[in-house]
């Protein structure tokens, strides 16, 4: 089953519970995915043939992008209610996910991952544009050494999705958990996992309140002076995300006129540019000076806010089995906000 197809099913499923379940708000938003992913499969019928790769990204509202460039996802295809292929498309050029020698980087894995959940939970599991995801665990693995050089054409990788957990309020899923084989061509090259919350506008109002979100903020001149964007490999300075504190340590410097980390309003600071915080702090604890991820566990414990200083700290070591690790925190007001432990072959 396509995209579209995915989409109808879930609109007929939801069908036979709507006058219990479903608001008439409800049923507009699933006639609007449906529009959307059906519009993704005219478009890519009219750029050649339906049984070859897609060669359009899928709706980038699907995925919770504002820009087209940014979405990575082509194709969805359903084998069961719990079953999921996502085929993907890695773009050629980057400022985040590419290294300086023209690799691509395990950043690009995870925000993979994380595309691909909000493309099957909308299209696939029923859940209304609009609502709120409240990410608790990410972690991926990838073979050693795999992780390609960019080509003359984007990379094509294609994730199968099994959806492990799914518990519903009333209709819709309100916690889901994911699991992934990542594979390019017939190899499989790796693998990743998530859970993660969803709560409906109201419900997110209740929890969150009238907080002040990026679209309010002052100019980015109130922001304290980064770390050198070299020694984090990093060429522009609204991509780096860490700036000395007073004690020789690190604080998150989240800069929300990054369109690519804040590309939508938000109240809060977005997982992923908690990823680059501890990328970015990997780097600078490394003997070396880099640190290629070829695993991570992260845990996210609660919001980190803005305007609210981020105590990050970075913990390397190695384990028994000779891999290099290097564990990351992120405090704010005493309380731990969130955990990510990298780690890769010493050998790299």
């Amino acid at each position: 089953m396509t995209l579209s197809a995915t989409a109808t099913a879930v609109r007929n499923n939801h069908r036979g519970t709507h006058h219990a379940t479903h608001s008439d708000a409800a049923t507009r938003v699933e006639a609007q995915v449906q529009a959307q992913v059906e519009a993704h499969v005219t478009a890519n019928a009219a750029a050649g043939d339906t049984q070859a790769a897609p060669v359009l990204p899928v709706d980038r509202t699907l995925v919770h992008r504002a820009h087209l460039k940014d979405v990575l996802p082509t194709q969805l295809t359903q084998h069961s209610d719990t079953s999921f292929t996502v085929s993907a498309r890695w773009p050629r050029e980057h400022a985040l996910y590419l290294t300086p020698d023209g690799r691509y980087t395990a950043s690009l894995v995870l925000e993979t991952i994380r595309q691909t959940t909000l493309l099957v939970s909308h299209a696939g599991l029923g859940v209304p544009l609009g609502h709120h995801f409240v990410m608790w665990q990410l972690c991926h693995r990838l073979d050693t050494g795999w992780l390609p050089a960019r080509s003359a054409d984007p990379a094509s990788v294609t994730l199968e999705v099994e959806v492990t957990e799914v518990r519903r309020r009333a209709s819709v899923p309100a916690s889901v958990s994911m699991e992934m084989v990542l594979k390019s061509g017939d190899r499989t090259v790796g693998s990743g996992s998530i859970r993660f919350n969803i709560t409906s506008p109201a419900a997110y109002l209740r929890i969150r309140g009238q907080l002040p979100d990026t679209s309010t903020l002052g100019p980015t001149a109130a922001l304290p002076a980064p770390i050198d964007p070299s020694i984090v490999h990093r060429s522009r300075t609204c991509d780096v995300v860490l700036t000395e504190d007073a004690d020789g340590g690190w604080q998150l410097r989240a800069d929300p006129s990054n369109q690519l980390f804040f590309d939508r309003p938000n109240d809060h600071v977005p997982a992923m540019v908690l990823v680059e915080a501890a990328q970015q702090a990997a780097h600078l604890s490394a003997a070396t000076g880099r640190f290629h991820p070829q695993a991570s566990e992260m845990t996210f414990s609660r919001y980190v806010e803005l305007g609210t200083p981020c105590r990050i700290e970075a913990r390397p070591g190695i384990a028994e089995d000779g891999k290099a690790h290097v564990e990351v925190t992120g405090h704010q007001d005493g309380q731990l906000a969130f955990t990510i432990r990298f780690e890769q072959s010493v050998t790299r």
